[in-house]
């Protein structure tokens, strides 16, 4: 006999029809009786199943004889698709495991790259790929960095400027309290990307002297004043952007 007529043979005695028997591997009616018509065969896996719901070996299924294992020989064709089914199992599950692995990193990486560039303190604080730096700015004035304005509760934004070449700037948002009563204020403060783990409110002679110009160099270059040149500057960005590498040169004289 041949595979269609012992798989029609087997259901039967088994007393299922083709839509129950399809209900038991997962598949269509219409699959089982392309089995049964000899026009399709089915695949590793489904053989595997078969073999033990009718409880016939695979050789018997196939073949409709057994092939008896000898000694220091290959093993069975049983064995082996049995072991073909259970290795492509596992290259499934390691794909889909590796797959997701994959897709995870990305959706990480994406994260700490929305949050450095938008300015998320709260991503950037986790971003390993970011180191701290200290930054300076001149404090604002008292009305714009009050605790008692409901608009802000305190809170401030301004440039400052990350290195003494002046070519690093960073737009934090971050609150300090009334100036104490520090005689020409600036502000220093200790951040990772725009997360400011820590702010302080120090004299102007406590920074170096080529911050100081960095950022007057800065407020000339917004505000038009002076002869700083703007030519080679595209201001549009410092209104957009968080993170700036452009070296500004002080014109002006202080």
């Amino acid at each position: 006999m041949s595979f269609k007529d012992d798989i029609k043979t087997l259901r039967r005695q088994s007393n299922l029809t083709q839509e129950a028997l399809a209900q038991k591997l997962h598949v269509t009616r219409q699959t089982v009786s392309t089995w049964e018509t000899g026009k399709n065969m089915p695949s590793l896996e489904t053989l595997h199943a078969l073999s033990q719901l009718f409880n016939i070996s695979l050789e018997k299924l196939l073949f409709n004889e057994e092939i008896a294992m000898k000694k220091d020989k290959e093993p069975s064709l049983a064995t082996q698709i049995d072991h073909d089914v259970k290795l492509k199992s596992r290259y499934r599950r390691w794909t889909f495991g590796l797959g997701g692995l994959i897709v995870l990193a990305l959706v990480s990486i994406g994260i700490l790259c929305l949050g450095y560039y938008k300015g998320i303190g709260t991503i950037d604080r986790f971003d390993p790929f970011l180191s701290y730096k200290v930054g300076y700015t001149k404090l604002p004035s008292e009305k714009e960095i009050s605790p008692n304005n409901k608009a802000t509760n305190g809170y401030w934004t301004a440039w400052f400027t990350d290195n003494t070449m002046g070519n690093e700037w960073a737009k934090l948002t971050l609150t300090t309290g009334l100036n104490p009563g520090v005689k020409d204020p600036y502000v220093m403060a200790y951040h990772k990307g725009s997360y400011v783990k820590v702010a302080r409110i120090v004299p102007r002679t406590y920074i170096n002297q080529t911050y100081v110009s960095n950022l007057a160099a800065l407020d000339a270059l917004l505000n038009h004043k002076g002869n700083t040149a703007t030519n080679n500057h595209d201001l549009k960005k410092y209104k957009t952007q968080i993170h700036i590498s452009d070296t500004i040169q002080q014109l002006v004289t202080e």
